[in-house]
C-alpha cells in the first residue's frame, strides 16, 4: 500500500480531484511533422509495441516488452481505450507518441491512477511528452472524480532513474519521487546455496489447479507492500497467460498434506518469466524472478530463502546463465538483505513519482 495520509479519506473523492471539464487539446505538430490524435484501438497495439520498442533503446535498453504486455495495458474492467488513452500518429501512420491513465482495478484502501505513455527518441524536445503528461492528469484526475467514494488516492508515473530528461518532466509537472526501485542480479555460475524448507512444507513447481490457492497466497503475502492492491481473478489470469511466464521454473511452497482433514495451503511462491527476446541485451540467458512471497504467518522462518535456492537450481538446470528481479528498495520484510545474502546485486535503479489526491 502507499500509506496514504488517515485525513485524506474524509473528504469526498470527487470533490479532491480537481477535475476538468474538459481536456486539454494536444499539438497538432511535432516541430514540422503533422501529428493526427486520436484513442488508441485494439488494432494500434503492432503501432504501440514498435514505438516502445524504438523508446525503449534509450529509456530501457536492456528491458524488452512484448506485444501480449501492450494488449493488457491496454485492458482492464475500468479501462477503456476510447476514454483513458490518447495515440499521435505521423503522415505515414507511425505511432510518434502514445499515453495512458489506468486505475487499479478494485482498490480497497486506495485509489491509483497510474500514467505510462512514450515519444518517439527523434520527435522529443518539441513540447509532446509535456503536453501529453498534462492530458494525462487531467484524465487521472477524471477518473478518480468518477470512481467516488473517499478513499486515499494517487497518480503515479515511473522512469528508470538513469533517464534524468524523464524525471526533469515529471518534476517540472509537479511530481516528486516517492518510491526507489532495484534491479538485482545474480550469477548462476558460482555456488548456488542449499536451504532446506521448514518441517511440514514442500516446494513444488507451479501447476493451474494451484493457481487461485496462489493468488490467495499472493495477496496475503503483498497487502503490506507500498503501491499493492489486491489482484483480481481477471488481472491474475491474464498474467497466467502471459507469454513469458515459466510455469515449471516457478516455485510453491505447499503446507498440509492435502487430505480433507488436512488441505494444501499454498504459503509462499517464486513465480518466474522468462523472455528469449531480452536475453541478447543482457548478456545471455537469464530467468527473473516476478513474484517472491510469503503469507504473513509464516514469516521469519527462511521460506523465502528456501524457495528462491531452489528456483535458481531450476535455473541453472534449465541452461540459464543469470537471474534477475526487482525489489522495493524500502521493502517493509527486509527482503533486499535477504537478496544480497544470496549473492544478488544492483544493477539498476528505478523511481516512481506522484501526486497524492
Amino acid at each position: 500500500m502507499h500509506s496514504p495520509e488517515p485525513a485524506a479519506a474524509r473528504t469526498p473523492l470527487a470533490a479532491r480531484a480537481n477535475a476538468p471539464a474538459a481536456l486539454p487539446v494536444l499539438p497538432a505538430f511535432a516541430g514540422l511533422t503533422p501529428l493526427a490524435w486520436r484513442r488508441a484501438r485494439r488494432t494500434d497495439i503492432r503501432r504501440i509495441h514498435a514505438l516502445v520498442a524504438e523508446a525503449g533503446r534509450i529509456d530501457h535498453p536492456r528491458t524488452r516488452f512484448a506485444k501480449d504486455q501492450i494488449a493488457f495495458g491496454l485492458s482492464g474492467a475500468h479501462f477503456s481505450r476510447r476514454t483513458d488513452s490518447m495515440i499521435a500518429l505521423g503522415p505515414d501512420g507511425t505511432a510518434i507518441a502514445f499515453g495512458s491513465a489506468k486505475r487499479t482495478e478494485d482498490p480497497t484502501t486506495e485509489v491509483e491512477v497510474a500514467l505510462e505513455g512514450t515519444v518517439r527518441p527523434d520527435h522529443r524536445g518539441l513540447g509532446i511528452g509535456r503536453a501529453l503528461l498534462s492530458w494525462q492528469e487531467a484524465r487521472a484526475r477524471q477518473i478518480l472524480a468518477e470512481t467516488g467514494g473517499d478513499l486515499p488516492a494517487i497518480i503515479t508515473v515511473a522512469s528508470r532513474e538513469a533517464n534524468p530528461q524523464n524525471q526533469a518532466l515529471y518534476s517540472s509537472a509537479g511530481f516528486a519521487p516517492v518510491r526507489w526501485w532495484l534491479e538485482l542480479w545474480r550469477p548462476l555460475s558460482t555456488d548456488l546455496p542449499t536451504v532446506a524448507p521448514p518441517t511440514g512444507i514442500a516446494l513444488v513447481p507451479f501447476t493451474g489447479r494451484r493457481s487461485e490457492a496462489t493468488r490467495t497466497a499472493v495477496n496475503d503475502a503483498f497487502r503490506d507492500h507500498w503501491g499493492t492492491q489486491p489482484i483480481t481473478r481477471r488481472e491474475w489470469e491474464a498474467g497466467g497467460r502471459a507469454s513469458g511466464f515459466a510455469p515449471k521454473l516457478s516455485r510453491l511452497a505447499i503446507l498440509g498434506s492435502g487430505t480433507l482433514a488436512d488441505p494444501n495451503r499454498v504459503v509462499g511462491f517464486a513465480l518466474s518469466e522468462v523472455d528469449r527476446g531480452a536475453w541478447t541485451a543482457n548478456g545471455g540467458p537469464f530467468g527473473e524472478l516476478g513474484m517472491i512471497g510469503v503469507v504473513r504467518d509464516w514469516r521469519g522462518r527462511g521460506l523465502s530463502t528456501a524457495l528462491i535456492a531452489d528456483t535458481l537450481r531450476a535455473y541453472r538446470g534449465a541452461g540459464l546463465e543469470r537471474a534477475m528481479l526487482n525489489v522495493d528498495a524500502e521493502n517493509p520484510s527486509g527482503a533486499l538483505g535477504m537478496y544480497e545474502r544470496l549473492g544478488f546485486r544492483a544493477e539498476d535503479r528505478a523511481v516512481t513519482f506522484a501526486k497524492r489526491v
